[in-house]
């Protein structure tokens, strides 16, 4: 006989997102008969691969579905038996444009924006500790952004990696601002030493 069943199921994916947001992941679906063993009941699938499809107007915010793949295995259990299993696996490829537009150019922006104190005259204070302040703020506030949209693992991610590593040289360009204006405030010491021990000299009765 045919038996024809239509079942909504919401079912849980566990993905590793160490590669996030470049990251391909492997979802599995698992079909079993509650009740009836492998003698009484046989699952396979008919068309193998083909028997599986989607909609073409149906399509996920985030992944691609890149393949399915079907396999039949069977599933023991000490207490009733032997049971048929059919598994359904999804590749799935995360579309990566979102997270360009949204975290990757705006970080890229920042540390190039945190660039341009380096051509400002050392001596404009009010123009480069605005600038550098405001790129640091602004990174931090990109972070947590991202951080709090993702959920919490115990790795880390890639797009940690870059972020992480885009802080670092915006917070690196105002350290070397730091650094520049006291290494020239030292040297300007010594100058203005060094022009009163020539005065001093030149002023002294011989």
């Amino acid at each position: 006989f045919v038996l024809s069943c239509r079942v909504t199921v919401t079912s849980m994916c566990s993905m590793d997102l160490s590669r996030f947001p470049l990251d391909t992941q492997t979802c599995s679906l698992e079909i079993e008969s509650y009740a009836y063993t492998d003698d009484d009941l046989m699952l396979y699938w008919k068309k193998g691969n083909r028997s599986l499809n989607t909609d073409e107007k149906i399509s996920l915010s985030q992944f691609l579905i890149q393949e399915f793949h079907t396999t039949t295995k069977l599933a023991f259990y000490s207490s009733t038996g032997w049971y048929n299993r059919l598994y359904i696996n999804f590749t799935l490829r995360r579309h990566v444009f979102f997270f360009l537009l949204q975290t990757y150019f705006p970080a890229t922006l920042m540390v190039m924006l945190s660039w341009v104190s380096f051509w400002i005259d050392r001596r404009a204070v009010p123009a480069r500790v605005p600038l550098g302040i405001t790129t640091v703020l602004t990174m931090s506030t990109i972070i947590t952004g991202v951080n709090a949209s993702m959920p919490r693992v115990s790795y880390i991610k890639a797009v940690d990696i870059y972020l992480w590593v885009s802080f670092v040289f915006v917070f690196l360009s105002v350290i070397e601002y730091a650094a520049v204006n006291y290494l020239s405030t030292l040297q300007e010491r010594k100058e203005r030493a060094l022009r009163e021990r020539v005065s001093t000299s030149h002023s002294s009765p011989c």
